[in-house]
């Protein structure tokens, strides 16, 4: 069942609001690990340390998404967006507004 509704929501015209979090919820990690890594202020060394910090920005890439998500949802109704899956893997802009992740 819950297969054949990921499915569904991954075939949907307009799914962002189902399919964003989840996408979210795994790039946002990536993102601020690599940039803290670029940046030279990595984790510790630790391994309590960043799996607290993966949780807590994965939450914050999700709770994100859901939001952009559903912006990004109305925007594709209203006809404002063309493509609804436009920034799908960013939790802060919407499928009308430019990547906040570079």
């Amino acid at each position: 069942m819950a297969w054949a509704v990921l499915a569904v929501a991954f075939a949907s015209a307009s799914c962002s609001t189902l399919v964003k979090p989840v996408v979210c919820a795994v790039t946002t990690p990536i993102y601020v690990i690599a940039q803290s890594a670029n940046s030279g202020t990595a984790y510790s060394s630790d391994g309590r340390g960043v799996a607290c910090a993966f949780v807590v920005v994965a939450a914050v890439g999700a709770a994100g998404g859901l939001v952009t998500g559903v912006i990004s949802d109305v925007n594709m109704l209203t006809g404002n967006a063309p493509d609804p899956f436009r920034n799908i893997h960013d939790p802060f802009a919407t499928n009308t507004s430019e990547s906040t992740m570079r």
